[in-house]
């Protein structure tokens, strides 16, 4: 068959469950996630339409004049007669290996995705207010810098409303938490300059010793003074025993978070050689939604990949 420049061989979604072999010519195929793939001579197009009876998955459309070969599915035993033996076998596995492509392509845009939406939720988040962004301000930001398509740019937003980051109401997305949306944005940006494990995310130990101050301070009386908490050390001690499983808060257990000012003691610790004994120390203090944050992030960080691979 012949196909003038301009002509639309077929749309997506269609079910045209015919195949097409390029003789001459180049054409275009494209998506609504934005998607584009070119075919010259010798490439097939709708072996997925042929083979699984799949929609269309594209709209492709000629840049030239072109020519194909068209199999319908009722010459297709007759073509492949006049075919090697091994024709349609080369024909299946490639339709195979298209379907896995066309997977692992969208799951690495959605990888490619989420820190450049991150990137532009976080921007904006000194500007929003009680009212929320608008979706279609997030879907034209991301796409205009990164050429992502909106499709892709939706899944990553219900991933993360899933995650209990953000909520999607209506044409709106509102912040659940603008600090953990920042703190993970910037998780994301060191692990991918510098190829390790960012300094916000915490060890096993760490996270105990903090979910037992988080306790501490949801059962005492003091109130908090400017976002700041004050924890005794014999209180904190106590609920250790329960909220550490076993293990044993000492000062050298808590030194780490410490040294990272995430927690502050009220007396001057000397070096790691002679540190005092952590019933020396009246009282331990720092700022609690700080820390809140922190947790909140090292909730949904291991759960990233489970979400995005």
């Amino acid at each position: 068959m012949i196909l003038g420049k301009g002509s639309i061989l077929f749309h997506e979604g269609d079910r045209n469950s015919n195949l097409y072999v390029v003789r001459k010519g180049v054409l275009q195929g494209r998506n609504t996630r934005g998607d584009s793939t070119t075919y010259e001579a010798g490439d097939l197009i709708g072996e997925l339409s042929l083979l699984k009876n799949e929609p269309c998955p594209e709209t492709v459309i000629a840049t030239e004049d072109s020519e194909l070969l068209e199999i319908t599915p009722e010459n297709l035993n007759e073509t492949l007669e006049q075919e090697p033996v091994w024709f349609k076998s080369i024909i299946q596995f490639m339709t195979g290996r298209l379907s896995i492509a066309q997977s692992n392509k969208h799951k690495s845009d959605k990888i490619k995705a989420l820190p450049s939406i991150l990137y532009i939720l976080d921007s904006k988040a000194t500007q929003a207010t009680n009212s929320g962004i608008a979706l279609d301000e997030i879907l034209q930001a991301v796409y205009n810098l990164f050429n992502i398509s909106c499709d892709c740019i939706k899944d990553v937003l219900h991933l993360l409303e899933e995650l209990e980051i953000l909520k999607e109401q209506g044409d709106k997305v509102f912040f659940k938490n603008r600090n953990v949306v920042h703190l993970l944005y910037e998780t994301i940006r060191y692990r991918a300059r510098y190829q390790k494990m960012p300094p916000q995310i915490l060890s096993m130990t760490e996270q105990m010793v903090l979910n037992a101050v988080i306790r501490t301070v949801q059962q005492s009386n003091e109130p908090l003074k400017n976002g700041m908490f004050t924890v005794m050390t014999p209180d904190l001690l106590k609920v250790s025993r329960r909220a550490m499983h076993g293990a044993t808060l000492t000062t050298r257990t808590l030194l780490p978070l410490l040294q990272r000012k995430l927690l502050n003691a009220s007396v001057t610790l000397g070096d790691k050689t002679s540190l005092p004994e952590i019933e020396t120390i009246p009282f331990f203090f720092g700022d609690f939604d700080n820390i809140l944050d922190l947790m909140e992030l090292n909730r949904i960080y291991p759960l990233l990949d489970k979400k995005f691979v």
